[in-house]
């Protein structure tokens, strides 16, 4: 498991080998202060994926995410907000006061989150993630 880390899912749906899972929190997500950024607290996390096992809807499986898709993922999550804020308090502070700069500094964190969620739409599809086994 060095190149890959585990995660267990339920199946929700089976259309022939196109199959819908549904991620499972693990233990560690409720002592986490930060369980909430990455699942929505009110939806489900579900992934379509295509397997030729034979499955059935309510049947645990184990899915592999390749570790290189969870590095990139978790960098953009919390290194690029942090960047922006940063990025726009020094550039404000070159032309305006420091109240300022600190607003500029919040408005382009809030630029940030728009440059993730379009992150997300354009490269969430592209994170390798496949069905293992079946538990």
């Amino acid at each position: 498991m060095t190149e890959e880390q585990q995660d267990v899912g339920i199946v929700t749906a089976v259309k022939g080998n196109a199959v819908s899972v549904e991620i499972q929190r693990g233990g560690g997500c409720k002592s986490c202060a930060l369980r909430g950024m990455c699942f929505s607290k009110s939806t489900p996390s579900v992934f379509h994926l295509q397997s030729d096992l034979p499955l059935a809807v309510g049947d645990k499986v184990e899915l592999y995410v390749a570790e290189g898709g969870r590095i990139i993922a978790s960098m953009l999550i919390f290194g690029l907000p942090v960047f922006f804020l940063f990025l726009g308090f020094i550039l404000a502070s070159l032309w305006f006061s420091e109240l300022i700069s600190i607003l500029f500094a919040f408005a382009f964190m809030a630029l940030s989150f728009l440059i993730l969620k379009l992150c997300d739409r354009l490269l969430g599809g592209k994170i390798k993630v496949e069905i293992a086994r079946k538990i």
